[in-house]
């Protein structure tokens, strides 16, 4: 028997049962959300496919929640949400759960459809990314937002991208992309770590190569640009404030990302919170108390947020 292909196949079936468990975490979440829709736009109100920048010929849309609620004197706070998918797949649409649970909250929540690999590679993303805050901070009055409170809230790859929106500064137009705060559930924080190194260049069967995909070198080839799209090497005392939420059992994104991530903030003097679930995945668990904690963590991280 060759175990060495039996060992592959058998990481290659949990990879499998990971991606398949957070998709079906996202589509139950937008289920709720669409079953309650009636309720929530009694609080919300929606604003679909608003063009907020056009690159490389590609029109870039958000959808955009509004509290119906009046707003504080200096204008709701802002979020950013970013969905997850590899960098490779997944939609705007993936966060309707997100926005209409963080606009009931009362603030103003942008889901953004940034450009995807591998037809567009890194830093397009977050190139997108960054136009999107740049595109709240202009409009921030028509939107009766607060420009000094726009945060960024990602799943996965989109927790990856908004942990870069809180450490690097793209200055356009006279404003600073770099927003205030970061939610990051699961995100991947060193692509150089070695099992990501070596995923590229022996992918698992039946697995696209994701990373490959949205870098388009390996770290041979390209070390600098391995470097410059993870969020650790990045990290300095004036740092957005992270809120990182991450499951001890994730095999796409293993616990020692988001470990090494809050030690390196730490250590540099910038404001990390860091929650540790056991038994959780990539983001979802059958089993109902590892949910809770994880809804719980979903809860304490909203009112990280909603702190001035």
């Amino acid at each position: 028997m060759n175990w060495d292909k039996l060992s592959s196949l058998k990481v290659t079936a949990k990879v499998w049962m990971e991606v398949t468990t957070a998709g079906l975490w996202v589509t139950l979440l937008n289920w709720i959300g669409k079953r309650a829709r009636g309720k929530l736009n009694q609080k919300v109100e929606v604003h679909q496919d608003i063009v907020y920048a056009e690159n490389e010929g590609v029109q870039l849309k958000m959808d955009l929640f509004v509290p119906k609620s009046p707003p504080p004197d200096n204008g709701f706070p802002a979020v950013v949400v970013l969905h997850g998918g590899a960098w490779c797949t997944g939609s705007k649409r993936d966060m309707v759960w997100a926005g209409y649970l963080l606009a009931q909250k009362g603030m103003v929540v942008a889901c953004v459809g940034y450009r995807l690999a591998p037809k567009f590679r890194y830093p397009a993303q977050l190139k997108d990314c960054q136009d999107a805050v740049c595109w709240l901070l202009k409009n921030a009055e028509n939107w009766k937002v607060d420009p000094n409170r726009i945060a960024a809230f990602g799943v996965s790859s989109g927790g990856h991208l908004a942990l870069l929106l809180g450490l690097k500064s793209n200055v356009a137009e006279g404003a600073s992309s770099k927003v205030k705060k970061v939610v990051a559930l699961f995100p991947p924080t060193d692509l150089t770590a070695p099992y990501y190194r070596e995923s590229v260049k022996n992918p698992l069967p039946l697995m696209p190569n994701y990373l490959l995909n949205f870098l388009g070198a390996t770290y041979e080839e390209r070390p600098d640009l391995w470097h410059d799209a993870s969020p650790i090497y990045h990290v300095h005392a004036d740092a957005a404030p992270c809120f990182i939420i991450q499951g001890k059992k994730d095999s796409l994104v293993p616990p020692d990302q988001a470990i090494r991530f809050a030690e390196a903030m730490r250590k540099v003097g910038a404001k990390v919170t860091l929650v540790l679930i056991d038994g959780l995945g990539h983001g979802y668990s059958v089993r109902p108390k590892v949910m809770n904690q994880l809804h719980n963590a979903l809860d304490e991280a909203v009112r990280f947020l909603l702190l001035p």
